[in-house]
């Protein structure tokens, strides 16, 4: 059996002896840093200390281990019998194994001063190793171990499994880079966004699209109880819902369907009002719980279909009454999830901005009297708006949704089709809010609400003809609010 020589160089100790015994029954000689080969003697597995190949110590309290000519040479060296091997003394590698300083778990706990947990020596070997596939095998981390030990003849790992292990090393490295770079700023000229593999999804928006999820920093959710694979257009939905109920605070529940919101409410009760905003709609939607969600709330969802359950946290005993419901993804819900910007893609451009996040909300009262009352509906209102599809137009009552309408061409549209489901619903009353998520161009929009009696009225305003919706509203006796800002969701 061929003789060959192995870097393990690994800030993670625990489960490396696999690796290195497996090695060592190939016939490898196996040189490690200084940590790790006190661990390895640990399990008897003989291995020798990365200096005598490095042919320099460690040094500045370990910054400098494997930052050597003679260690990249060995591992950079296309032939395992150039002359210049010989010449100069250095050993040739011909498989790296390296588990990086932990940056990211330090970098997600919020802690400030990473510097010394940036790797420079790993990383290197990384690059170096991967970039010599054709005769080296770079082993990135640990869940790499078992794939190509198991692809492993006599020692070697084929060619087309070193290519794949190298790729894999250099979207890791990147992916590194990354965090590092975003702990160092947020803005610059350059962009570059990396993750991590999330979840398996069965599909993507539809069954004959492929689709894959990965995590750029900390997820939105964790899965409690999963009762089938979730879906691209769950995680969407969910997403939806979870931002939304972040929004509205503490024991807010929101109902979202094709990433609207269709149901919402912050009153005591608001589980059951936020479902109850649209039945119809709220059927096979995802639903999300600002709150810890206890037995009496999962009784409430006994009869009831949804297809995913997102909440702060779950009590024990209303676990074991949503374990009965079998198709139900029940997720816990994270509320430090807005560690990156708003990304969306546009073919080939990505596009990035800021969270519509709450904010001091600017109105004016244009015509009419608002009380305390109807303030707090407006601000609940707005919030819930951000989350409708534009052209959005929703109706509530206090701090309850009573009907949304959004993702129509026009805006009319939108406002005729929320009038009617809250007069169908008997959920018009003398406090009935209408809010536009933008301005109306024309006054056909206040013509339904005042057909439909609705008497409050909030959107922006910006159109050539506001002196002509204002003086409508003043003949009607429409009391209108102009908002400071717009809350268009695309």
């Amino acid at each position: 059996m061929i003789k060959r020589n192995a870097i393990i160089s690994t800030y993670k100790k625990e489960g490396i002896e696999v690796l290195a015994k497996a090695l060592v029954d190939h016939n490898y000689t196996i040189f490690a840093t200084k940590g790790t080969h006190e661990y390895l003697g640990k399990f008897s597995i003989k291995s020798e200390e990365i200096e005598r190949i490095a042919k320099s110590p460690e040094m500045f309290g370990g910054r400098v281990k494997t930052l050597s000519s003679y260690l990249l040479g060995g591992v950079l060296c296309k032939e395992r019998n150039d002359p210049d091997l010989e010449k100069n003394g250095i050993t040739p590698i011909d498989l790296v194994f390296v588990e990086p300083y932990d940056f990211k778990s330090k970098f997600l706990k919020g802690e400030q001063d990473l510097v010394e947990d940036i790797d420079i020596g790993g990383i290197t070997l990384f690059r170096a190793a991967a970039k010599n596939y054709y005769r080296v095998a770079v082993i990135p981390g640990m869940s790499f171990v078992d794939f190509a030990l198991k692809s492993m003849v006599d020692g070697e790992i084929p060619l087309d499994v070193r290519k794949k292990l190298a790729g894999e090393a250099f979207r890791y490295t990147s992916y590194y880079d990354y965090m590092i770079s975003q702990w160092f700023l947020q803005e610059s000229e350059t962009f570059v966004i990396g993750g991590t593999k999330f979840m398996d999804l069965r599909y993507g928006e539809n069954p004959h699209q492929k689709a894959h999820s990965y995590n750029f920093y900390k997820p939105f959710f964790s899965v409690i109880k999963e009762g089938k694979e979730m879906s691209y257009n769950n995680i969407m939905d969910a997403w939806a819902a979870w931002e939304l109920s972040l929004r509205l605070g503490k024991k807010s529940a929101v109902v979202v369907k094709h990433s609207s919101a269709c149901g919402a409410s912050r009153e005591s009760n608001s589980l059951e009002s936020a479902y109850e905003s649209d039945s119809i709609s709220a059927y096979g939607g995802v639903l999300a719980f600002n709150g810890l969600f206890g037995e009496e709330e999962a009784d409430f969802l006994r009869d009831k279909y949804v297809e995913v359950l997102i909440a702060s946290d779950f009590s024990r005993v209303s676990l074991e009454k949503l374990a009965k419901k079998k198709g139900l993804r029940v997720l816990k819900g994270n509320e430090d999830c807005f560690s990156i910007p708003d990304i969306k893609t546009a073919g080939n451009i990505i596009l990035s901005q800021d969270w519509n996040s709450k904010s001091d909300l600017k109105y004016e009262v244009v015509t009419g009297e608002i009380d305390e009352e109807m303030i707090r509906s407006l601000e609940f209102g707005w919030e819930v708006i951000k989350s409708v599809r534009s052209n959005a137009a929703i109706i509530v009552n206090g701090q309850w949704l009573a009907a949304s309408t959004g993702g129509q061409p026009n805006r009319v549209d939108s406002v005729e089709s929320s009038l009617k489901k809250a007069k169908d619903g008997n959920r018009i009353g003398n406090m009935s809010l209408l809010i536009s998520d933008g301005f109306f161009p024309f006054s056909d929009s206040l013509e339904f609400v005042n057909q439909y009696g609705v008497r409050f009225v909030a959107a922006p305003m910006g159109s050539i003809r506001d002196d002509e919706i204002i003086n409508y509203a003043k003949k009607t006796g429409i009391t209108f609010i102009k908002v400071g800002e717009r809350a268009f969701k695309h």
